[in-house]
């Protein structure tokens, strides 16, 4: 690799649970449905991620 190259770097974070500070966390699959097409756009702008710990059952997003 050339010094005068740029280098990208992935930097990866661990989500932690508020509550109970453990690592065993996981992203809550969203439930989906038929939407009808007008309404389609809605759900392609929601970024919301919701987490549950699989130790204490807490969620927060």
């Amino acid at each position: 690799m050339d010094r005068g190259e740029d280098v990208a770097v992935a930097v990866v974070t661990a989500e932690v649970c508020p509550q109970c500070g453990s690592l065993d966390v996981r992203v809550v699959e969203p439930v989906w449905f038929a939407v009808e097409l007008a309404r389609g756009h809605e759900l392609r702008d929601t970024e919301r991620v919701e987490f549950v710990c699989r130790d204490c059952t807490t969620t927060w997003s």
